[in-house]
This record gives structure tokens, C-alpha cells and sequence, in this order.
């Protein structure tokens, strides 16, 4: 087929949205004509990617708002507002050259921002796709205990996407317009999508890994058994990440028992926070900050380290949490957070309760258990492997995809 996908973020060597981009293009090209939108402020590390590179691949195509606009990015104070911005010039720009094309596809694929419109759904062709996407709210016992100006925020940003998304015309339009909505949750967890759109919804996973790349295949576990139990986070340090529960959940251990250790990796606005927490215990001494640090490193401390401590609590799947499961790491995350669905999929743990305290107390005495039993780790670890191996590689999923839009389109439009 002849694929048309929107992706504004879309970086080699990137994670997150933009490694997103770049790796669903490059796999799908494996099996189809596909051509990419996306800023041109990534044709730079693009194009180098692609220099001598054997194969099929995508054909990229760049558009950027006037540098004035850039403004908005600075800081990371007003994104949201240049992404929005951007839907909007890039389809006019483009809508020209869209319509003389004979695309079989058209797929929104990043951002997977669920109250931002897809202007390019528009553009009637045998298949159009909104997705993967889904909406991920703050669970009612959390949001009632955040800290005041954490809480204020939270209640900000839901009102934000309420009013986006039942008040911004081609918003509303957009589930609309495409013929199928990929959710990036699983199959009958609440996607944000009501049942008038259920005819139209697939689950489809949002990331994934290549293990294939240079750097995964230079890790091993190189510690000794020093008699320590190494807990991680690893996180930029906001809030809604959970990098102040998982420092509460370590200081609770620690003050307990003189077997364990916490390496932190990451920063952000909460690292006063997460330090008042870890001294309130006074387990200070056991913890090791880092930063950020680079791919290599980072995926090393995950071989490295015994325990993931992951409790976001309104989170998409995050690719950190895949690359731990393959290094066969345990993690300890918060139920109903989409990181929490894949984690119980491979058999590991979630924190459950009515309220905060029972949540945390919930998560500090599974995490104990894990502590306890280096053979349930191991266990889970290779369940963890197994998981990732055959449903989240990019291989794997982007296989999936394809024959999804090839089935779908099929079914769809069979004169097509």
C-alpha cells in the first residue's frame, strides 16, 4: 500500500514521540510505500540516518512554522501551543500535494496528544487512522491527596483537554473523520473514547524496542553479589511519574533494613521533594543521584539494578519501562496506569488501594516481597523478556500494524 503518516516528532536515536516516529516509519517502509511528515527540524539527524542506509525507507517530507513561532517552544513553556499550530500549517501546506496523491492510508501517528485535532483525517482515501492515542486520568484517590499546587495543575491540565476536546472544532471532528481509532492502552481498559467510536476502536501498543541496536547488545549484568538490593528510578522527576511516591516507598524499606540501595537517574522540578522525602527518612546516605545520563549508561543500570520503582499515575506506556522488562528487570508500578497494564501482562506487580496511604503501603510491602525472593525476580524477569520479545519489539508490532491496515482497509473499502 501507498501510506501517508503525519508525525511531527520523528528522531533517530531518540525515544519517547520521537523514537515513535522514526522507528513505526522505518519498519513500515518494510512493507509498504510510506511517506512521512514531520518538522524540519529533524531533517538534519534524518537524513544522516538514512545516508547509505540498504533497504526500502520511508520518504520524509519537512515542514516547519515560521521561525518567529518558535517562540512558543522555548523552554518547553508553550510545545503544546506550537504542536497545535503546527497540525494547522502543516495541512494547508500540504493539502495540495496530499490530495494529488493516491495514498491508501492516512494515518495520524505523533503527537498522541488526546485533546489535539488531526487535520489530515480530512482527506477522505480508503483508510484513515488516529492513533495509537488514549487518555490517561489522574485516579480519584491521587488526585484528592496531591500537594496543593500539584493537585491545582492536574485540575488545570484536565480542564485544559476537556475544553479542547468537546470545544475545538476539527478536535471534535477528528474521531469523526477516522475511519479507525488505534487505542494505545488494552482492549477494554477505558480509553477516553465514547461508545458511539467503540465499532472503531483496535488496541495497538504506542512504543516498543529494536534489541537489534548496538547498544543493547553491550549490556550484561557486570555486578558482583555485593549483598545489596539496588532499587532504581529512573525518570525525568515530575510529579505525575511517581518519583516522589517511589522515594517515599524506598524510604519506608530502608528505614527497615540495611540491605538496600537506591540509584536515582534523571532531573527535574521534584528533586527537592524527592530529597526532603529520602531525609524525612533519613535513608539519605543510601542514595546515589546521577542525572541524566546517556542511552548506554542508562540501559546498563537497568541490568544492573534489581528493582524498577515506575508508580506514574496518568502515563503512557513508557519506552523505559519496555527496555527494563528486557533486561529482564522487576518493576513495581501503580494500578490503573497504562505502564501498570503491561506490567501485569508479564506477571509483575501493581499497588492497589482506596486511598494514597493504602496505595503506597500496598506497593512498599510488594516491593518488600520482591526484595525478599530473588527467585520471583528472576522469575518475573524472564516473564518480563518473554513479554517484549514477542509483542513490543518495533518488529513485532510494526508487523502487527501493517497487517491491521492491510485487513482494515480490506474490509473497509473492498472496491479500494
Amino acid at each position: 500500500m501507498k501510506i501517508f503518516l503525519s508525525a511531527y516528532a520523528c528522531e533517530p536515536e531518540k525515544g519517547s514521540e520521537p523514537g515513535i516516529g522514526w522507528n513505526v516509519a522505518l519498519e513500515l517502509a518494510k512493507y509498504h510505500e510510506v511517506h512521512v511528515l514531520t518538522r524540519a527540524n529533524n531533517r538534519e539527524s534524518i537524513e544522516a540516518a538514512l545516508a547509505g542506509r540498504q533497504g526500502p525507507c520511508p520518504v520524509f517530507h519537512y515542514y516547519d512554522l515560521p521561525r518567529w513561532l518558535t517562540f512558543w517552544k522555548k523552554k518547553r513553556r508553550g510545545y503544546h501551543l506550537y504542536y497545535y499550530l503546527w497540525q494547522y500549517g502543516a495541512y494547508f501546506h500540504s493539502r495540495r500535494w496530499l490530495s494529488r496523491e493516491n495514498f491508501d492510508v492516512v494515518q495520524h501517528l505523533t503527537f498522541a496528544n488526546w485533546a489535539m485535532p488531526s487535520l489530515f483525517l480530512r482527506e477522505k482515501r480508503p483508510l484513515t487512522v488516529w492513533g495509537p492515542i488514549g487518555e490517561v486520568h489522574t485516579p480519584a484517590a491521587i488526585h484528592r491527596a496531591l500537594p496543593g499546587m500539584v493537585r491545582f495543575r492536574d485540575t488545570l491540565r484536565a480542564w485544559g483537554m476537556w475544553l479542547f476536546t468537546h470545544c475545538e472544532p476539527c478536535r471534535v471532528l477528528t474521531p469523526h473523520w477516522a475511519d479507525l481509532l488505534l487505542e494505545s492502552g488494552h482492549q477494554g481498559v477505558p480509553s477516553g473514547f465514547s461508545a458511539r467510536f467503540q465499532k472503531k476502536l483496535l488496541s495497538h501498543p504506542q512504543t516498543g524496542i529494536n534489541p537489534q541496536e548496538p547498544e543493547y547488545g553491550r549490556c550484561a549484568r557486570t555486578r558482583g553479589d555485593d549483598g545489596k538490593v539496588r532499587l532504581l528510578i529512573c525518570s525525568e522527576f515530575l510529579h505525575w511519574k511517581g518519583v516522589t511516591f517511589a522515594c517515599e516507598i524506598f524510604g519506608r524499606i530502608a528505614s527497615r533494613r540495611e540491605d538496600v540501595e537506591l540509584h536515582i537517574y534523571g532531573k527535574g522540578q521534584e528533586k527537592s521533594a524527592m530529597k526532603a522525602i529520602l531525609e524525612k527518612h533519613g535513608v539519605s546516605s543510601k542514595v546515589q543521584w546521577f542525572g541524566f545520563v546517556g542511552k548506554q549508561e542508562m540501559l546498563q543500570a537497568l541490568w544492573d539494578a534489581d528493582i524498577l520503582l515506575y508508580p506514574s499515575y496518568h502515563h503512557g506506556l513508557a519506552t523505559l519501562i519496555l527496555q527494563a522488562m528486557w533486561a529482564g528487570l522487576p518493576i513495581v508500578a501503580m494500578l490503573d496506569d497504562p505502564v501498570a497494564q503491561v506490567v501485569q501482562e508479564g506477571g509483575g506487580m501493581v499497588g492497589q488501594g482506596e486511598t494514597l496511604e493504602e496505595i503506597l503501603e500496598d506497593l512498599t510491602q510488594k516491593t518488600l516481597e520482591l526484595i525478599q525472593e530473588p527467585e520471583r525476580r528472576h522469575v518475573m524477569g524472564e516473564s518480563f523478556r518473554k513479554l517484549v520479545a514477542e509483542n513490543y519489539t518495533w518488529s513485532a508490532s510494526v508487523e502487527r500494524l501493517s497487517r491491521l491496515l492491510t485487513d482494515s482497509r480490506a474490509a473497509q473499502h473492498p472496491q479500494a
